[in-house]
């Protein structure tokens, strides 16, 4: 097992930029800016580890940094687009503004900016536990994990392109029921989870235990605190129809079998 302390590379390194990006937000006066580090920052902590490491070349190691960077890569791209095409603040962050008032500035220091690179660290941990491991035959669970991987990278990538694309075309205030959301509230949230629990199965043979609660905190952060609660609640007052949309339409996973409609007594 690795000493510990590799990963405090991967939080300084972390830290580092989202400190640098809190004066940033106050000089723009958008806190938005954060999320333009948020993809980039897993692919820069798994390199910065993968190379104090001593630049492990196993399979497993060299398929879990790909993934990685592939996975950072497009969602930075995806954050950094959508935050220049914004013409105000994220509609999460004016809500935070508004409930801390004129304290806000220097208290999303820590709500906004240290808390997420806190998050960030804790949920590339278990990837990086992998990836750094005494190297093993790949088996079975590799094959799986990255076919899953894929696939939930897939997911989000062309949710992502069908949400962008029908903003260029929509009215401001429209709610998209179309695509991949006609089955699913959520498909780039589902996608992601996807892809975090199939990085899980590529490193748990070699991760120690704890590497698990990776995919889990991302899951839970997505699915009950900051991602789809909060989505949800901004949806629910900005667009019309989304209670409707809401209750015929799964949140993360399809139905397999229609709703049956219920009919008035004759």
């Amino acid at each position: 097992m690795a000493d510990f302390s590799i990963y405090l590379h991967a939080l300084a390194l972390s830290g580092a930029v989202f400190l640098a990006l809190w004066p940033v937000s106050l000089a723009l006066r958008d806190v938005g800016v954060v999320d333009a580090w948020w993809g980039p920052g897993f692919g820069a902590a798994a390199i910065a580890v993968w190379w104090v490491a001593g630049g492990p070349d196993n399979a497993r190691a060299l398929l879990l940094l790909a993934l990685i960077l592939i996975w950072s890569l497009r969602l930075g791209v995806v954050m950094v687009r959508r935050w220049f095409c914004h013409k105000e603040e994220d509609r999460r962050y004016r809500m935070i503004r508004r409930a801390w008032g004129a304290s806000f500035w220097w208290k999303s220091l820590f709500i906004v900016f240290i808390l997420q690179g806190v998050l960030q660290w804790l949920v590339v941990l278990g990837p990086l536990s992998g990836m750094i491991a005494a190297p093993v035959s790949p088996g079975p669970l590799v094959v799986v994990g990255g076919l899953i991987a894929l696939s939930g990278l897939t997911l989000e990538t062309v949710a992502d392109a069908q949400l962008d694309t029908f903003k260029r075309n929509a009215p401001d205030e429209a709610l998209m029921t179309t695509g991949l959301r006609s089955f699913v509230r959520h498909p780039n949230y589902s996608g992601e989870i996807l892809f975090w629990w199939g990085i899980w199965l590529i490193a748990a043979p070699v991760a120690p235990w704890w590497a698990v609660l990776s995919p889990i905190l991302l899951t839970v952060l997505l699915a009950k605190v900051s991602g789809a609660p909060i989505l949800a609640e901004t949806l629910g007052k900005s667009r019309s129809g989304f209670a409707g949309y809401a209750e015929r339409t799964p949140a993360f996973i399809p139905r397999l079998f229609s709703r049956k409609v219920k009919r008035p007594a004759s």
